[in-house]
């Protein structure tokens, strides 16, 4: 076989295989968006007490004890559960830590106000598509993901959840 023909195949088998992997990162790329669903938590097989969430604003946040971010935003998160709790709105903070015992060191330290569950099969996870630490969703009162966060921008965090939970409690 000539050395032109092998360079086009090579090529082409280049070609090909960028073509996959653009692919799949699209498709992967999808995960949780605006007008998603969000079904029953329980079908996950989380570890923790899952509230319900029909009739409550709800924010899944995906942290993990290691996520410096993610340490950040806990205190300023409990902030905004304390502030809007009674108008109806939720926490459910999804810890992706492999181990529980690192969970519970940093929840030792935190003391949140929310609930919190333990995704240690990374089910929920992989539905949701997490890429980025932390990752998190504002469900409306009918259960449909209607905002998507991804990593923690300090008070621009702050300022635009507060917003849009206000306008997600007002519905």
């Amino acid at each position: 076989m000539n050395m032109w023909w092998k360079n086009s195949i090579h090529l082409g088998c280049r070609i090909g295989l960028i073509i996959a992997v653009i692919g799949s990162v699209t498709a992967r790329a999808e995960g949780w968006g605006p007008k998603t669903e969000v079904g029953d938590l329980e079908a996950f097989e989380l570890v923790g007490d899952i509230p319900e969430m029909k009739g409550k604003v709800t924010l899944i946040d995906f942290w993990a004890s290691w996520c410096a971010p993610c340490k950040a935003a806990f205190p300023e998160m409990d902030d905004l559960y304390l502030k809007h709790k009674d108008a109806g709105f939720q926490i459910v903070a999804i810890s992706l830590d492999q181990k529980a015992r690192m969970m519970d060191s940093f929840l030792n330290r935190q003391k949140p106000s929310f609930v919190i569950a333990h995704d240690s099969k990374q089910l929920l996870a992989k539905a949701a598509e997490i890429q980025v630490m932390p990752s998190s969703f504002l469900i409306d009162k009918k259960g449909v993901v209607r905002y998507a966060h991804k990593g923690w921008h300090g008070d621009k965090s702050v300022k635009s959840l507060n917003e849009q939970i206000k306008t997600l409690l007002e519905e």
